[in-house]
């Protein structure tokens, strides 16, 4: 459900608002650099609020993870997702006209609280907004799994994390369409993805 929603959410983003990624940074990093470079400044630094809210956003989840650990509780999970989905339905509610910035940085800041918070999936390390790190750990158990003797737990492995990409695709084809259909109503689907989760973290 998270790797549904993260790809939605740069689906939305970039068909809608500006082709500004609001989770993949590298994507952003990426453009900003080859803008710098053919002389396109005003392209390249639409990226930039992004980058920073998201980092912006980083910090905040450890900040909560941090303070968590000190009083020896758990990360309050659920209510992170409730921060992201608030955002989400302020944005939702915004008219056509509203700056792509408002959307971009507020998305990549709610969206990088998220990723810094749910790092996991049964040991590995997992991202749900973007999908570098999730196609190499499935082609690294695909290929154990192969040559390894077929053990049970790359199986198990290769198995979660073809179903994490797949989401994700899924879901950045569906925040595109939806978006183009339905433009910032399309957070809604969105925030329900958002909304099983947090019923299903308590």
């Amino acid at each position: 459900m998270l790797a549904a929603a993260g790809g939605f959410l740069d689906g939305f983003t970039y068909v809608g608002h500006g082709h500004v990624f609001a989770n993949a940074m590298t994507g952003n990093v990426i453009v900003l650099g080859i803008n710098c470079f053919t002389g396109s400044w005003h392209a390249g630094l639409r990226r930039v609020p992004a980058i920073v809210a998201f980092v912006l956003g980083v910090g905040v989840a450890q900040v909560i993870q941090v303070r968590a650990r000190r009083r020896d509780v758990s990360v309050p999970y659920s209510g992170v997702l409730a921060l992201e989905v608030a955002v989400l339905l302020a944005l939702s509610f915004l008219p056509a006209g509203t700056a792509d910035i408002i959307f971009t940085t507020s998305i990549a800041f709610a969206a990088s609280v998220q990723v810094q918070s749910f790092r996991e999936v049964d040991g590995h390390a997992f991202s749900s907004t973007f999908t570098t790190g999730n196609l190499r750990t499935l082609t690294e158990a695909a290929v154990d799994w192969s040559f390894g003797g077929r053990k049970t737990e790359n199986a198990s492995t290769v198995r979660d994390f073809s179903v994490i990409c797949a989401l994700f695709l899924i879901g950045a084809i569906a925040g595109g369409y939806a978006t183009e259909r339905f433009g910032s109503h399309a957070l809604w689907v969105d925030i329900v993805l958002l909304g099983f989760v947090i019923k299903w973290t308590r």
